[in-house]
């Protein structure tokens, strides 16, 4: 079952359990202001009590949902921005690459080039100044950037993700553990 099916289901759940307890509880007020002589306290007070056995039951599920749920989010988090992290050094690998072929007098593309004075001003105007103390042609180099995919698909976030994940749930999944019935 799905984190966020099985959050749903059990939401409903403590729903149900909720109102069971508000009704019993004013029966049971009702009884003892005398509202309704014929109705057994004890009878409405067993119930109550296993009515609310089972909404804490529910809660504690609800709550290890919950922390399942943070925790595969967090987890997620963890890993996009280990992406971030790892594609930001790429990027800057490339671009002192880039900078070490143009300071040695060598022949880039305009496009890498362009990326180089985007990326960082300073370090293209430094690279252009130690080219010109060079002497005779460079070597010619390929983009950097050629092998680079663009991506068009959206990524899904940490939330969605966790979201979606599987779980398991006491009852085996489905309705089975969602049993609201009073006894």
């Amino acid at each position: 079952m799905k984190i966020q099916d099985a959050k749903k289901a059990y939401a409903a759940q403590m729903d149900t359990l909720w109102t069971r307890k508000r009704d019993l509880s004013q029966a049971l007020k009702n009884c003892q202001q005398g509202g309704t002589p014929n109705v057994d306290r004890v009878e409405i007070s067993r119930e109550l009590s296993a009515v609310d056995a089972q909404y804490n039951e529910a809660q504690g599920v609800m709550e290890s949902i919950i922390e399942r749920e943070t925790a595969i989010h967090n987890a997620e988090v963890a890993k996009q921005q280990g992406n971030a992290l790892s594609k930001a050094a790429e990027e800057m690998g490339k671009m002192l690459e880039i900078y070490h072929r143009i300071a040695s007098g060598g022949q880039v593309p305009p496009e890498d080039e362009q990326r180089l004075m985007e990326y960082n001003h300073k370090l293209y105007m430094a690279a252009k100044t130690a080219a010109m103390l060079q002497e005779g042609d460079g070597e010619e180099y390929d983009s950097l950037f050629e092998d680079e995919e663009e991506k068009n698909g959206e990524e899904k976030t940490a939330s969605e993700i966790a979201g979606e994940a599987e779980i398991s749930v006491p009852g085996g999944g489905g309705d089975a553990g969602l049993d609201i019935a009073s006894e």
